[in-house]
């Protein structure tokens, strides 16, 4: 499908000039021989076969296709092959293939060949000047209308890979979460239950001989076994606090989860005043989460207090912990630390640091924008996972290109502007200036500057689009003053007729970078009316003799409705392209959120199937270990903590990716 499409057009475009060249070859304006006839039938084949390969090699083909109309100029009358547009297509091509700067320098190239080839066909003269003026316009607009094609390609094969990425991460999340856990586990608990059942049978095998060992023993079980049944505790707090209901406040899930973290020896004190939707308040969420447990590893029993409040267009985050009063574990965990959270934070656009306190405790300050604050389609939200279920930006676009790549790219679109603008507002005053001689050089000077003003101005149209229309259209009306003030002479009349495109690229751009559609479509009214006015004024300075004030502001209205007319073509192309970039934004933006939303639901259904896990089978071996050591009865103590490893190592083995056990210490594989 995608071969057919590729010769179509050059076939339409080839066959269609073709078949209408023997009629054209009559008319008075060409009056083609027969051998001029079949020259340009030959260079147009050429050029419709050399255009079938524009998208392989779009320069090469450029190339041919100029060649072939250079053919067509010198060796036929000038419009033999001038009407079959093979260049336009080419340096169209070249524009969605090629880089900005090697777009433009075959622009300039051709632009270059042409005028060549005009001096040669009308020989140097105005007919010449003419027609490379028109080219720098035409192929500037083909230009830029390529990159604009290319960019929004790379803008959808960025989004696309994506969303590759975000599925990706999707199908491993369990796996990997699964993995992790598993280590968690491994460091928190197994290495300690090993170590019980050691003590114990080893006690028992010795108590004939050594019948001190059985009281070190018991005291060891009970000492070990609080601990681990503690940071049992921790890792199922975690767990289960990791997956709140997300259709809840905020407020309410930070409070619940400093609940969950105060019934484990932590002091937090909570102040969330925004109740946030959407992956901000799942940001927030997951900082205040991910410090907490920070803060129970490595300060535990330390007050902590977490604030939430909103400061503008953004949302500050703050928690802070004063200095531990227990005993750090500081060496169990998987060590995400703070980068974690700073991938949460630049997700949605913010910042996070972390550092000590001033009080030798620690701080983790988040400013979170709330542009990303937008609530998700029903029934889904975009809660970033931890760990390797990393946090993905969701919203634009898109993926950005380098900054070098984007500062040449923008910079060539001004000079595009530039060029279609200046072009013929500079080009017509300064045949203005040549058919006034003797103009002193003050007088050519404003000249140029005013027909420089509106193209200049238009070089903040992405940053200040509504500055740039009132500007575009207040420069109009510096034409009529300077002739009302006889700083110009009365030939500069009609030089405002050259600067009607500035008002075209301004209403455009507002379109583009502006606001609400509706409010926008004012700026046509206002262009077209202050252009309409300007002609009036100027028309009002060098009136006719027998002619009314009100036929110049009649002229002036004319004119206004027929710009007005244009603009709106401008105008509306500027929305739709807004829209459809908005529109690819937002379905990119949708897409990923449901990705990462399924990623953390599959990590979460983990999490709870490993909390239920050790809920039923370790921690209660564990806590009714602890009990017959405390009672002092050694066998049974030993026969518990073998079944509490025996429920470790099943569910340790559910963990395992391909479903085979984890790797066993030394100890384990001895009491096996």
């Amino acid at each position: 499908m995608e071969h057919v499409r590729n010769w179509l057009l050059p076939i339409i475009l080839g066959a269609g000039w073709i078949a209408a060249l023997p009629f054209l070859a009559k008319s008075p304006e060409l009056l083609m021989s027969d051998e001029e006839l079949v020259a340009a039938i030959a260079g147009s084949v050429v050029a419709t076969i050399a255009l079938g390969f524009r998208r392989r090699a779009p320069l090469t083909t450029l190339g041919v296709t100029t060649a072939m109309v250079v053919i067509g100029h010198i060796a036929t009358p000038p419009l033999g092959l001038a009407v079959l547009p093979v260049e336009v297509v080419a340096l169209y091509s070249v524009g969605v293939r090629c880089t900005t700067a090697v777009s433009w320098r075959a622009a300039g190239v051709l632009v270059a060949v042409q005028t060549l080839t005009a001096v040669i066909v009308y020989g140097p003269g105005l007919e010449a000047v003419g027609e490379t003026a028109a080219n720098l316009i035409g192929y500037g607009i083909i230009l830029g209308g390529g990159q604009n094609r290319r960019r929004r390609l790379a803008a959808r094969g960025s989004d696309l890979q994506q969303l590759r990425a975000a599925d990706a991460r999707r199908l491993v999340a369990a796996a990997a979460e699964r993995r992790r856990l598993a280590r968690e586990l491994h460091d928190v608990s197994a290495h300690h239950l090993t170590s019980i059942v050691v003590s114990g049978t080893a006690a028992e095998r010795l108590a004939d001989s050594r019948p001190e060992l059985a009281a070190e023993a018991l005291s060891y079980a009970a000492t070990t076994g609080r601990e681990t049944l503690r940071s049992l505790h921790q890792l199922v707090a975690m767990l289960e606090t990791g997956g709140r209901e997300q259709s809840e406040p905020l407020s309410i899930r930070i409070a619940g989860l400093a609940d969950a973290f105060t019934r484990l020896g932590q002091q937090v004190v909570v102040d969330v005043t925004p109740d946030l939707p959407g992956p901000v308040a799942e940001a927030v969420f997951g900082i205040v989460r991910e410090s907490l447990t920070n803060t129970l590893r490595h300060a535990p029993g330390a007050a902590v207090r977490v604030l939430v409040v909103q400061a503008g267009d953004s949302v500050d985050v703050l928690v802070e912990n004063g200095q531990a009063t227990g005993t750090a574990t500081s060496g169990q965990g998987g060590q995400r630390g703070v980068a974690g959270m700073r991938d949460r934070a630049q997700a949605v656009g913010g910042t996070l640091t972390a550092g000590p306190g001033p009080d030798g405790g620690w701080q983790v300050r988040a400013t979170l924008p709330l542009a990303a604050a937008a609530p998700l389609p029903a029934g889904a939200a975009a809660a970033l996972p931890v760990g390797p279920a990393a946090a993905l930006p969701v919203g634009a676009a898109a993926t950005s290109p380098r900054s070098g790549v984007r500062w040449q790219e923008r910079w060539f679109a001004d000079s595009g502007i530039l060029l279609v603008v200046l072009l013929p507002a500079v080009g017509g005053t300064i045949g203005l200036i040549s058919e006034e001689p003797g103009l002193d050089a003050a007088t050519i000077s404003l000249a140029i500057l005013l027909a420089l003003i509106p193209g200049l101005i238009l070089l903040g149209r992405r940053d200040r689009p509504w500055t740039v229309v009132a500007g575009v259209a207040l420069s109009g009306f510096l034409w009529p003053l300077a002739l009302a003030l006889d700083w110009l002479p009365d030939a500069f009349e009609s030089a405002l007729a050259f600067s009607v495109l500035a008002p075209a690229a301004a209403v455009y751009s507002l379109a583009l970078y502006g606001g609400n559609p509706a409010v926008t479509a004012l700026s046509m009214l206002a262009s077209g009316g202050s252009f309409g006015l300007a002609v009036a004024a100027l028309m009002m300075h060098t009136p006719a003799e027998d002619e009314d004030p009100a036929f110049a502001f009649a002229v002036g209205g004319l004119i206004a409705f027929i710009l007005v007319i244009l603009l709106l073509a401008c105008w509306a192309t500027g929305v739709l392209i807004r829209q459809r970039r908005n529109q690819r934004r937002d379905h990119t933006g949708e897409t990923l959120a449901r990705l990462v939303w399924a990623t953390e639901m599959e990590v979460h259904t983990e999490r709870q199937r490993i909390a239920a896990g050790l809920h039923y089978s370790v921690l209660t071996r564990t806590h009714t270990m602890i009990t017959l050591a405390e009672a002092g009865r050694l066998s049974d103590v030993t026969a518990e903590a073998r079944s509490a490893l025996t429920a470790m190592r099943e569910l340790l083995a559910t963990l395992d990716e391909d479903g085979t056990p984890a790797p066993r210490t030394p100890a384990e594989k001895e009491l096996s």
